[in-house]
């Protein structure tokens, strides 16, 4: 079994109104968003292998908040997962070795809530209703062994956990 953790970078600062988007930082409340989080993902006793971050600042921020309680074993940062769409992150995920088994994707909206809506079996059609708030984490697992056998609605939806529920 595979298992696929994706989460919302935590709430950004808008002090800066000329900054470029890709370079804004995490807000005070991003910054507490994640702690509730992260607390969350302890008490389920959760192990990452694997993580895939946005390269944008904020993104980069939530995951460093994050591995200062949670352990992830590997990361790989990139600007292709930048404002993207499903199928470039879907090409990420499939090329992940087995010897990953759980992974986590760090990253932005609308994605994030496509990317869940794609991988989840229909009958969980009630997470469309959903709000992919910020620092919230969905959790999907697959029962396959490889992740290139991933197939859009096959993934069994654990958890969506915002900080606010």
């Amino acid at each position: 079994m595979l298992s696929l953790y994706v989460m919302r970078h935590s709430k950004s600062s808008w002090k800066n109104k000329n900054l470029e988007d890709y370079k804004r930082p995490l807000s005070k409340k991003g910054k507490s968003e994640i702690k509730l989080i992260t607390k969350f993902l302890k008490n389920k006793k959760t192990r990452l292998d694997l993580a895939y971050v946005s390269s944008a600042k904020r993104t980069v921020q939530t995951y460093k908040k994050l591995i200062k309680k949670i352990k992830i074993k590997d990361i790989i940062f990139s600007k292709k997962l930048y404002l993207t769409d499903t199928s470039i992150i879907l090409k990420f995920i499939k090329k992940t070795k087995s010897r990953y088994k759980n992974l986590i994707l760090i990253n932005h909206e609308p994605s994030c809530k496509k990317l869940v809506l794609q991988l989840i079996k229909k009958k969980y059609i009630k997470f469309k209703e959903k709000v992919f708030d910020t620092s919230s984490i969905a959790k999907i697992n697959f029962d396959v062994d490889k992740w290139n056998k991933i197939k859009n609605y096959s993934g069994k939806l654990v958890f969506f956990k915002t900080p606010n529920n």
